[in-house]
C-alpha cells in the first residue's frame, strides 16, 4: 500500500536542486575583482565601451575607444578570457595591463588597481526570486498530495524550472563552480520541455479522458502509454546530442543560444507549444465548473508568461542575457507561479484545500479596519483642528461614539467579500451537498434515491463513480442504476480505460468485524482499515477486491432497525483521495439517505401489508360464508355453533354432513397456511360423507386421504351423529353417536347444573398423523334439559395479560353458571374469553359447538 508521504526520489531531487541553486546565487553575489572597463569584442582586439566613474581604470586614465591588448603577461582575445584573468587576482591588487590608445599610438602598459563588485544585479536576483516561487509552490502540492502523480510530476516541473532559471539565465562568473552550475542550468533545459509536456498530458486530467483517448483507443494501454512518454524525453536528449556533436553546416542545429544547442530551444519551444494545446482542448471539456475555472487561470498565466519568453529566447538570440531580455522574456515569466498559487488557493487545482482559519482573516480584517479608522481619526483632528468645535468638551466623545457605531459593520461588509473570495468553494459544495440531502430526505422512491446517490454525488465531488448496494439477508446486492463498472464522471455509461479497474460485484458479503466498524463511523476509506485488515482475513480479501475495482471509500446506510445498503464511493477523477471535510460531508448525506431510504422502505412495507390486510379480509370473508350458515340435527336437538379465527383467516371449522351429523375440526397451523388445510379437510369429509356414512369408515378413509397429502399437517376432529351409529341405525332415543381424533373431550351438563367430561374413545390421535387410523364411535344420552358443549384447544389455551391460560376448570364453572339454551352458551363462552384476555389478540383460533335436548315437539331453527 503506498505510504501517505511524498516519493523519497522527488524529495532528494527538490533538496539537490535546492543546494544547487543557492550554490549559484552565492557564486554570483560573492565579492570579486573589478577593474571598471566595459569592453566589446571586435576582430583582433577587445574594445573600451566605457569605463565605471572613479573606478581603477578610470582612475588609471583608461577611456572609451581605447584597446585592452593584454592584463598581466597574458595577451586577451576575448572577453572571457579577461574576465578569468582577473579572477586570478585579488581586490585591492594592482595589475598592468597593456593598452593601445584610440589615436592609434603605441602600446602603453598602465597599472589599474581592482576594486569590487558582485556579478549578479537586480536582473537577476529576480530570476532567482521567480525559480523559488516555482519550488515552493511545487513542494507545497507535493506535501499536500503526496501520492497525486500529476503532483509529482509539479514538482518535476518546478525543480527545472528553479535549475533553469537561477543556473542557466545567470551570468557567467569563470569561477571554479561556474563550469558546473552553467552544465546543470543546460541539463535542466533539456528535460525542461518532456517534464512540461509531461505535465500536461495528464493535468488537469489525463488526456485518455478526453477526446484524444476518444479518438486513439490505444492512449489508454498502460504499454501504448508507457513508450509515448518514453518518446517525449527521449527526443529533447537525442536533439541536445545531435546539436552538441552533430554535423556542421547544418543551419540552426549546428548553432547555439547562450552556450546550448539552438535545437534544444526549439524543442522546449515546440513542447510548451504542444503543452498549451494539451491544456486548452482539456479545459474545453473539463465537467465541473471548479476545475474550467482553475484551468482557465493556469492557461491565461502560461500563454502570458511563456509566449514572451519563448519568441524572444528562440526567435531572438541576440536579446538573450540582456536587460532588455531580462525585462520583456523574463519577467512575463512571473504569470505562471501567480496563476497556479492563485488557482491552488482559489480553485483547489490539483485538489490542494488550503485551509484558511476564519479567525485568522477576522485579526486581519480587524486590523484593516483598525488602522483605517486610526488614520480617520487622526485626519479629522487635524482637519477640524483649531476650531469650534474642537474644542467642544462633547467633540472627542461623540466622535469616538461614531466610531465605535461604525466599525463593526464596516468590518462585517469588509468580511463578507473576504469569505465569499476564500471560502467560495468550500461554500458551494456545503451548499450543494445540503440540498442534495433534503432531497434525499423527501425522497420516497427508492430508484429515485439510487441515481441521486450514483449520479449526482459524482459530480458534486469529482469522483469517477458511485455505487449503491443494497440489503438482502446476510448479502447486499448492487442497486438497479449503479454502475457495473467504473466511470468517468462525466457520461456514467462510458467505461473506463481499460485495466485500469476491475468490475464491481454484483453482490457483496460483508463480515461482521467491518459492519461493526462502519456502524460506529458510517463512512471509511479503505486506507484506514489496516488494523482490521489484519485482524480479520476476510475483510482483507473483501478490501482488496474493492480497491481492485477502483473504491477508495466504503459508507453503511442503516437506520436503528436494520443495515440498509452500502454505498461504494471512487476517488477523485484526478485520482485523489476524499478529504476530511468532504468525508464530514458525506457522513452527514449518507445519515439523510438512510433515512430516506428507511422511510421508503417502511412506506413499501404498509403498502404491501395493507395490501394483504385486503387479501386476508376477502380470505376471511370467504371463510366465513363456507361455513353453514345452519345447523339442524332433526327433531328435539338445538344446536349453535362459533368460530373465531386468531387471525384473520385460520384453521377451525364446523360443518354439517349427510347424515345428518356435526363435525368440527381444528387444523395445526394458523393464518393462510391452517385456512388452506381446512378447507382442504372440510372438503375431505364432505365428499367421503356422500358414500360413507359410518363414522369409523370415514375416519379412516380420511385419515388415509389427508396422510397421503404428504404435508404432515394434523387436523383434530370431533363428530356427533344423533340416534345411531351407522347408516340407517336409529339408535335409542335422545343418544348421540360420537368421535374425537385430537380435539378435547366435550363437556355434558346435566339439567341439575352437574358438568361432566366425556369419555375419550381408544384412539384419538388427529387425522393424518399416522397412516392407519382404528378408530371407534362412543355414544351419549342427553336428557330433555342437558347441553353438551364441545370446544377447540384454543379455548382452554387462551391466555391473559400475565400469561395465565383460561383452562377447562374455569369454562366448566362457567358452564355450569350459564343456565340456557346452546346459543346463550356460546355467546357467554366467548364475552368471558374477551373479557380474560382483555380483547388481546387470541392465542389461537376458537371453536365451540353447544347441542341441547329439546322436547320432540320443539323445532329449533338456529
Amino acid at each position: 500500500m503506498t505510504p501517505n508521504r511524498p516519493p523519497t526520489a522527488l524529495l532528494v531531487l527538490g533538496f539537490a536542486a535546492f543546494l544547487l541553486a543557492a550554490l549559484s546565487i552565492v557564486d554570483m553575489y560573492l565579492p570579486r575583482p573589478y577593474d571598471g572597463v566595459v569592453l566589446t569584442e571586435t576582430p583582433g582586439s577587445l574594445r573600451v565601451q566605457s569605463v565605471v566613474p572613479d573606478s581603477g581604470a578610470d582612475r588609471a586614465g583608461i577611456a572609451a575607444g581605447d584597446r585592452i591588448v593584454g592584463i598581466g603577461r597574458e595577451l586577451l582575445r576575448s572577453k572571457a578570457q579577461g574576465a578569468e584573468a582577473l579572477n586570478d587576482l585579488e581586490i585591492g591588487a594592482t595589475a598592468a595591463y597593456l593598452v593601445r590608445r584610440a589615436d592609434g599610438g603605441e602600446l602603453e602598459e598602465v597599472a589599474v588597481e581592482l576594486g569590487r563588485r558582485q556579478i549578479g544585479g537586480t536582473s537577476y536576483l529576480y530570476a532567482c526570486l521567480l525559480g523559488f516561487s516555482f519550488f515552493f509552490i511545487g513542494l507545497f502540492v507535493l506535501l499536500h498530495q503526496p501520492r497525486l502523480r500529476a503532483g509529482h510530476v509539479f514538482f518535476l516541473l518546478c525543480c527545472l524550472f528553479l535549475v533553469f532559471l537561477v543556473c542557466r539565465l545567470r551570468p557567467a562568473s569563470y569561477s571554479a563552480v561556474d563550469a558546473f552550475v552553467l552544465r546543470t542550468g543546460t541539463l535542466a533545459l533539456v528535460l525542461l520541455p518532456a517534464s512540461f509536456l509531461h505535465f500536461f498530458l495528464i493535468f488537469p486530467r489525463p488526456v485518455w479522458d478526453g477526446r484524444l483517448g476518444e479518438t486513439f483507443g490505444a492512449l489508454r494501454n498502460r504499454r501504448t502509454w508507457a513508450t509515448l512518454l518514453g518518446v517525449v524525453y527521449l527526443v529533447p536528449a537525442l536533439v541536445f546530442v545531435y546539436g552538441v556533436w552533430g554535423v556542421q553546416g547544418l543551419g540552426r542545429v549546428g548553432r547555439s543560444i547562450s552556450g546550448a544547442p539552438a535545437g534544444s530551444w526549439w524543442v522546449l519551444a515546440l513542447y510548451m507549444v504542444v503543452g498549451l494545446l494539451l491544456l486548452a482542448a482539456n479545459w474545453a471539456h473539463l465537467p465541473a465548473s471548479r476545475e474550467r475555472r482553475g484551468a482557465a487561470i493556469v492557461l491565461l498565466g502560461s500563454i502570458v508568461g511563456l509566449v514572451p519568453f519563448l519568441v524572444l529566447a528562440v526567435g531572438f538570440p541576440s536579446f538573450f542575457q540582456t536587460e532588455q531580455f531580462i525585462f520583456y522574456g523574463v519577467v512575463p515569466l512571473a504569470a505562471i507561479p501567480l496563476t497556479f498559487a492563485y488557482a491552488i488557493f482559489r480553485f483547489q487545482l490539483l485538489n490542494v484545500r488550503v485551509i484558511l482559519r476564519k479567525s485568522l482573516l477576522y485579526t486581519a480584517t480587524t486590523a484593516v479596519v483598525t488602522l483605517v479608522y486610526a488614520l480617520g481619526i487622526a485626519s479629522f483632528n487635524a482637519l477640524f483642528q483649531g476650531t469650534g468645535l474642537a474644542r467642544s468638551p462633547y467633540f472627542p466623545l461623540l466622535f469616538a461614539l461614531a466610531i465605535v457605531l461604525l466599525f463593526e459593520p464596516l468590518r462585517r461588509r469588509i468580511q463578507g467579500p473576504m469569505d465569499r473570495f476564500f471560502f467560495a468553494e468550500r461554500a458551494r459544495l456545503q451548499r450543494a451537498m445540503v440540498e442534495l440531502g433534503e432531497a434525499l430526505t423527501g425522497q420516497q422512491d427508492p430508484a429515485q434515491l439510487v441515481r441521486d446517490l450514483v449520479e449526482v454525488l459524482p459530480r458534486l465531488l469529482g469522483l469517477r463513480f458511485a455505487a449503491l448496494f443494497v440489503a438482502q439477508d446476510d448479502r447486499f446486492v448492487r442497486a438497479a442504476g449503479s454502475p457495473a463498472r467504473p466511470q468517468d464522471g462525466r457520461a456514467l455509461d462510458r467505461p473506463p480505460p481499460p485495466g485500469t479497474a476491475a468490475e464491481l460485484p454484483a453482490e457483496i458479503v460483508v463480515p461482521e468485524p467491518l459492519l461493526e466498524h462502519l456502524a460506529g463511523r458510517t463512512l471509511a476509506r479503505l486506507d484506514d482499515l489496516d488494523l482490521l485488515r489484519l485482524r480479520s482475513p476476510a475483510v482483507d480479501r473483501l478490501a482488496s477486491t474493492l480497491a481492485e475495482a477502483g473504491v477508495d471509500a466504503v459508507g453503511l446506510l442503516a437506520s436503528s432497525r436494520r443495515r440498509l445498503g452500502l454505498v461504494l464511493l471512487s476517488p477523485k477523477l484526478s485520482q485523489v483521495t476524499l478529504e476530511a471535510e468532504e468525508l464530514d460531508l458525506l457522513r452527514g448525506l449518507l445519515h439523510q439517505a438512510s433515512i430516506a431510504l428507511e422511510t421508503g422502505r417502511l412506506l413499501e412495507e404498509r403498502a404491501r401489508r395493507a395490501e394483504l390486510e385486503r387479501d386476508l379480509e376477502i380470505a376471511a370473508a370467504i371463510q366465513a360464508s363456507l361455513l353453514p350458515r345452519r345447523l339442524d340435527l332433526g327433531p328435539g336437538w338445538r344446536v349453535a355453533a362459533a368460530c373465531r379465527p386468531a387471525r384473520h383467516v385460520g384453521g377451525d371449522f364446523y360443518s354439517i354432513l349427510p347424515g345428518p351429523a356435526l363435525l368440527y375440526g381444528d387444523v395445526s397451523g394458523k393464518a393462510v397456511s391452517g385456512a388452506l388445510m381446512m378447507m382442504a379437510a372440510s372438503e375431505v369429509f364432505h365428499s367421503l360423507a356422500l358414500a360413507n356414512r359410518s363414522p369409523e369408515d370415514l375416519f379412516d378413509l380420511a385419515n388415509r386421504r389427508l396422510y397421503e397429502l404428504g404435508e404432515r399437517s394434523f387436523v383434530a376432529v370431533g363428530y356427533f351423529s344423533p340416534n345411531g351409529a351407522g347408516e340407517g341405525s336409529t339408535g335409542p332415543e335422545g343418544h348421540l353417536t360420537y368421535l374425537l381424533a385430537g380435539q378435547p373431550s366435550p363437556l355434558l351438563r346435566h339439567g341439575d347444573g352437574r358438568v361432566d367430561e366425556l369419555p375419550f374413545p381408544e384412539h384419538r390421535l388427529p387425522l393424518g398423523a399416522l397412516r392407519t387410523g382404528g378408530y371407534r364411535p362412543l355414544a351419549v344420552r342427553l336428557e330433555t334439559g342437558d347441553l353438551l358443549l364441545a370446544y377447540s384447544d384454543g379455548v382452554v389455551e387462551a391466555q391473559g395479560p400475565d400469561g395465565e391460560p383460561f383452562g377447562q376448570d374455569r369454562l366448566e364453572t362457567l358452564l355450569a353458571a350459564t343456565p340456557g339454551d346452546p346459543q346463550s352458551v356460546v355467546e357467554a363462552v366467548l364475552a368471558q374469553l374477551d373479557r380474560f384476555t382483555h380483547g388481546e389478540l387470541p392465542y389461537d383460533d376458537v371453536t365451540l359447538l353447544a347441542i341441547g335436548r329439546s322436547r320432540p315437539a320443539e323445532i329449533h331453527t338456529p
